[in-house]
């Protein structure tokens, strides 16, 4: 009987412990939404009306998740937004599923431009909006970080300081627009702009050493756009 009564109890943790690891896949998944509209990445373009592969799921490159990204890949993520360990070509990446090098805008080189992003659940923190000029180095995150676009303009027509290079979004969420300014020396036929955004909602160790919201390791959203500049 007693042990009948410990594989019962066995039996019931497991279970409890199944529910757990099922209820936070789903709470991240159902929690994590924000796609890149403007202009439009390459797991969204189908949507604006080009013929490229749909990805329903647009809204969820995410690194593959809080717990993917920092336990699995150790703070890793690939450039597009897929999860550091999957193969090569990577889903978003130049030769992936959504990687047709489809150009969806076309701009000019010191021109301002606008991004729109979709955001239907806040986490908090800052975007940023990067371009890489060399879609063969898009593996290579200094490719990005070399160009940090300025954003010139915030989701209320308002004008940013000079220089700005990330935005915190606060409480915001719907459709958010920006002017970002192109720089005057970069033209492409195919230039890679990425969308980089970095919550803000979790608790963790400061550089100084004390816990804060906002501190440590965050969850980050990642989409790909490809464009020209003459």
């Amino acid at each position: 009987m007693a042990s009948a009564a410990v594989l019962r109890w066995d039996i019931v943790a497991l279970l409890c412990y199944a529910s757990l690891i099922l209820l936070v896949y789903f709470t991240e998944r159902a929690n994590s939404h924000g796609r890149l509209w403007e202009p439009p990445s390459r797991s969204t373009a189908f949507r604006r009306g080009f013929r490229t592969p749909p990805n329903y799921n647009d809204n969820e490159n995410f690194c593959g998740g809080f717990r993917v990204m920092h336990v699995l890949n150790r703070g890793k993520c690939g450039p597009c937004g897929d999860a550091w360990q999957l193969p090569i070509p990577r889903p978003n990446e130049d030769g992936g599923k959504y990687g047709t090098k489809t150009i969806v805008r076309s701009y000019h080189k010191g021109h301002n431009i606008t991004a729109g992003v979709y955001l239907t659940a806040n986490h908090l923190g800052h975007f940023e909006f990067r371009l890489c000029p060399e879609p063969q180095r898009v593996r290579d995150e200094s490719c990005f970080t070399e160009h940090s676009l300025d954003i010139v303009e915030g989701p209320w027509g308002n004008a940013l300081p000079r220089g700005t290079k990330r935005f915190d979004i606060g409480a915001l969420q719907g459709m958010l627009a920006f002017k970002l300014r192109l720089p005057h020396n970069v033209t492409c036929e195919r230039c890679v702009l990425q969308w980089n955004y970095t919550g803000g909602n979790n608790w963790g160790v400061c550089p100084n050493g004390k816990g804060r919201l906002g501190c440590g390791p965050q969850e980050v959203f990642r989409a790909c756009a490809d464009i020209s500049i003459q």
